[in-house]
């Protein structure tokens, strides 16, 4: 059990990447978001991200995709005009843990929260809680965190099946409530 559980652990370097790029690139990630817009909502053509199978299925308005700074993996995608970033990654379930339940591995992939305090020291967790989207456990994580010197809310999702794994990311200045919660509440089919 315990060659498993480093195996697991190794496995989740997505995880680890995508917060870590979330924390040092939170800033120019932001400021980017923030510059002079060169496209409008209207002009940015709209995405269909249609994740683990189609079991997580949303469109996106206004965000441009880019590669998520670093070499990072996952794609980042920027709203200017909302100054929102979201980070979406999506791997295989390692062969290793694919004899885990669905429940479980997603269980393990909690420990984003402490990856994420590492990473920035402002981190604070403000709501968690496991969601249902289309039969789909989704687990929910709301929370604050400066960036750049400037407060932003972080929303992580992390869902589990077909025998893939996807991290979503969406952050929003720390004004922003009703943007941010529209923008999560999209990805959730709400």
């Amino acid at each position: 059990m315990k060659e498993l559980t480093m195996k697991l652990r190794k496995s989740l370097t997505m995880m680890g990447a995508l917060c870590l790029a979330t924390a040092l690139s939170g800033t120019a990630m932001m400021a980017s978001a923030a510059e002079v817009q060169t496209k409008t909502e209207a002009a940015a053509p709209a995405q269909k991200l249609d994740l683990i199978g189609g079991k997580l299925a949303f469109t996106l308005k206004g965000y441009e995709a880019q590669p998520v700074p670093g070499g990072a993996p996952g794609t980042m995608y920027v709203n200017k005009q909302e100054k929102r970033v979201m980070i979406v990654g999506e791997e295989p379930i390692p062969a290793i843990a694919r004899a885990s339940s669905d429940a479980d591995f997603l269980n393990g992939m909690k420990t984003i929260k402490d990856k994420q305090k590492q990473a920035s020291p402002d981190y604070t967790v403000t709501s968690e809680k496991t969601e249902k989207v289309n039969g789909l456990d989704v687990y929910h994580i709301e929370a604050t965190d400066s960036m750049g010197g400037k407060n932003v809310q972080q929303a992580t999702l992390l869902a589990v099946a077909n025998k893939k794994f996807t991290v979503i990311q969406v952050i929003s200045g720390s004004k922003d409530k009703a943007g941010h919660e529209k923008a999560v509440n999209n990805i959730l089919g709400k």
